[in-house]
């Protein structure tokens, strides 16, 4: 090989060992410790170990600080989000048990009044069924009939 090939093929095998030194991993230490110190010349330097007789300052590489304010954040965001989804879920569970009971209540007035017609219609004479037997019911039995129904009404009907 002669010395003009040599010139070329020297940039492509440099270009080739930085890009692979570039891709290696940082070289494992025990030592985190820099030192810093300043030559005869005034010249400023760092490295690993000052050259001996040499007043060098050690420079402690501090391991990089993590922002943990963007973590802390998105936890809080999420929690919030969490809280407000339990609430609306809360919200709605008792929306549900609002509109059941009231389903309920108006049908209880509906049942109330129905008895109440039928209780004070039909010239007194009222037919009811106990244990799948028909019976006919006194007057005693009616009015006392009547009053509890009244109750019902004023319970369950909101009018």
């Amino acid at each position: 090989m002669s010395s003009p090939e040599i010139i070329r093929v020297a940039p492509f095998a440099i270009a080739a060992l930085l890009l692979v030194m570039g891709l290696l991993p940082p070289p494992l230490t025990a030592q985190d410790t820099v030192y810093r110190w300043t030559d005869a010349q005034g010249m400023v330097h760092y490295g690993q170990a000052p050259p001996p007789g040499v007043d060098a300052t050690p420079i402690t590489r501090a391991a990089p600080r993590v922002d943990r304010a963007p973590q802390e954040r998105l936890e809080r965001a999420m929690e919030e989000r969490d809280q407000r989804q339990e609430e609306t879920r809360a919200e709605q569970e008792e929306r549900e048990r609002q509109e059941v009971s009231e389903r309920i209540r108006a049908e209880n007035c509906a049942r109330a009044r129905t008895n109440l017609e039928i209780l004070t219609s039909r010239g007194g004479r009222v037919t009811i069924r106990d244990n799948d037997q028909y019976r006919v019911i006194d007057e005693e039995e009616r009015q006392a009939r009547i009053a509890a129904t009244r109750e019902q009404i004023q319970e369950f009907c909101r009018d």
